[in-house]
């Protein structure tokens, strides 16, 4: 069979419906003349492409010219390789005179998403038709073969003048496959779905109290790095128990005098690091124990690892502490080892190499940020919606990707136990893992879940135009066809919107590109099509 296809000058934008579209022609390499002639056009939806066909009225015996459009629904492309299969069967099989099935296989698109064939039917009557593309089978409407080109002609032109009689959709927006396929156009059937209401609120970011260290100098002395410390400059990674820096303190003076004293606090901290190391130690042996079995998280796994290995270097630096001073020598200087209690980031280093530094002096700030502290506070008027155990989510501040709170791996540490009694509001704290792009001392926009949820017709933010103040929406009707919607909205949950109005479950809406089917709508200009 040909691979080209005689002139489609009519196109029918929804099944059955007959509308001249200006010029609308197939190459005609094949030897048949270009000529007016009826067609109808028809479009399926599958679960992953959407078919639009057109095809010719079908005379015995002659060819009549299919056009097959076909768009993948993931990403609104068009589909660019891989076969189509066709079956046209007489729909009284099995009867006096019945001919064999017609197979057609193409085994790739013309060109982007345009299969083209002829197909000549040997009888008159319904035949019915299949077509599959990359396992997506779908049935379409019977074909009617006349028995010569006046009875077709006929037959177009009473379809056209009831289509006429019945009037054309309101607003029809023509927009051919040719201009879909490269702005990626997408749909999505509208449908039931749960819908949870929110309230919008506050998030304050922070680094997680327990996952924050501060390192002061412990008396007068001067800070500097031996070659064996590790780097300690703002941003860097360091890991529990490694040398930082060393304090040079001469056992001079003042810190003569109280030479005696800082062996008593070096005594009393080794004892407090060994009652904490022992402490850690027993909660990570019965975490461990019951995480074998299943019966703790892996989060809580990591909390036990991190505790543990703190207590361990914080034990290690103490006594290496005690050591050093026991060692020292009334009139000399000694060298006392400052080590990172925590694995984390030094956030915050304000004393170089070299200088005199007080005690109490704020050397090092290390903080932990794998997990961070979500502060998601929300007026008092807004309370009584909240459950119990309330969720919550962060928009990204670039690429619109929502953050769910808690999230996996996170908890929830408080909510609203207090109302501040100055701003009315209430806190609810998160502790979650980092997604890589929140930062402590954050401040953005959230939404806090309620815990009412309800069912209701809903389709996605994206799809929604702002068209001078109207919510609408664009709805396909056929392949390349489309009409304006004035919708009254209901509940949004930041994902979806529910529909009060203007849309019925199972219809396709336009849920990217829809401004683009907005500017086409404002053009007034019917395009021409061709293949």
């Amino acid at each position: 069979m040909s691979v080209n296809s005689p002139t489609l000058s009519l196109l029918v934008c929804s099944s059955l419906l007959f509308l001249s579209c200006g010029e609308h022609t197939h190459d005609s390499s094949n030897g048949h003349e270009v000529a007016e002639w009826p067609a109808r056009a028809q479009t399926v939806w599958s679960p992953r492409h959407e078919f639009f066909f057109e095809n010719d009225f079908a005379v015995i015996g002659q060819p009549a010219g299919f056009a097959l459009h076909v768009s993948n629904l993931s990403d609104g492309s068009p589909r660019e390789t891989g076969p189509m299969s066709m079956i046209f069967d007489w729909a009284a099989p099995g009867s006096k005179g019945s001919p064999e099935p017609i197979r057609v296989q193409l085994d790739a698109p013309m060109r982007s998403g345009i299969y083209l064939t002829d197909i000549t039917f040997p009888t008159t009557g319904e035949w019915c038709w299949e077509a599959t593309v990359d396992g997506d089978h779908t049935q379409l409407q019977t074909i009617i073969v006349y028995a010569d080109e006046a009875a077709a002609r006929l037959a177009g032109q009473k379809i056209a003048a009831q289509a006429q009689a019945d009037g054309s959709p309101s607003g029809e927006i023509s927009m051919l496959k040719e201009q879909q396929w490269p702005v990626r156009l997408m749909v999505e059937t509208a449908a039931v779905r749960k819908l949870a209401n929110r309230v919008p609120a506050t998030a304050r970011i922070s680094a997680c109290r327990t996952h924050t260290a501060q390192i002061a100098s412990p008396t007068n002395g001067t800070l500097w790095a031996p070659p064996q410390a590790k780097r300690a400059e703002l941003g860097q990674q360091v890991k529990a128990g490694e040398l930082l820096a060393v304090l040079r303190i001469p056992l001079l003076g003042d810190e003569l005098a109280g030479y005696e004293t800082s062996i008593a606090k070096a005594k009393q901290e080794v004892t407090r690091a060994d009652a904490a190391l022992t402490r850690a130690q027993s909660v990570f042996n019965r975490v461990e124990a019951l995480f074998a079995k299943q019966a703790k998280s892996k989060r809580e796994m990591e909390e036990a690892q991190f505790d543990l290995t703190t207590a361990q270097a914080a034990q290690t630096a103490s006594r290496e502490v005690l050591a050093v001073w026991e060692k020292a020598q009334p009139g000399s200087a000694m060298d006392l080892p400052l080590r990172a209690p925590i694995s984390g980031q030094i956030t915050h280093a304000p004393t170089a190499s070299g200088e005199w530094v007080a005690e109490s002096d704020l050397l090092f700030h290390i903080q932990d940020l794998s997990q961070l502290h979500v502060s998601v506070r929300v007026p008092e008027t807004d309370l009584p919606q909240l459950g119990e155990r309330p969720t919550a989510e962060i928009p990204h501040p670039t690429n619109g990707s929502l953050l769910n709170l808690p999230g996996a791996g996170g908890k929830l540490l408080l909510a609203a136990p207090t109302v501040h009694p100055v701003t009315h509001s209430a806190e609810i704290l998160y502790e979650i893992n980092n997604p890589g792009w929140l930062r402590a001392g954050m401040t953005l926009p959230a939404h806090l879940f309620t815990g009412e949820v309800h069912e209701a017709l809903a389709i996605p933010t994206a799809a929604m135009v702002d068209d001078a103040g109207i919510p609408t929406i664009f709805v396909q009707t056929g392949g390349e066809s489309f009409t304006r919607r004035v919708v009254r909205l209901g509940s949004n949950d930041g994902h979806h919107v529910e529909i009060l109005a203007g849309l019925t479950a199972g219809e396709q809406v336009v849920i990217d590109g829809a401004y683009i089917v907005h500017l086409v709508s404002l053009s007034g200009v019917i395009p021409e099509h061709s293949h």
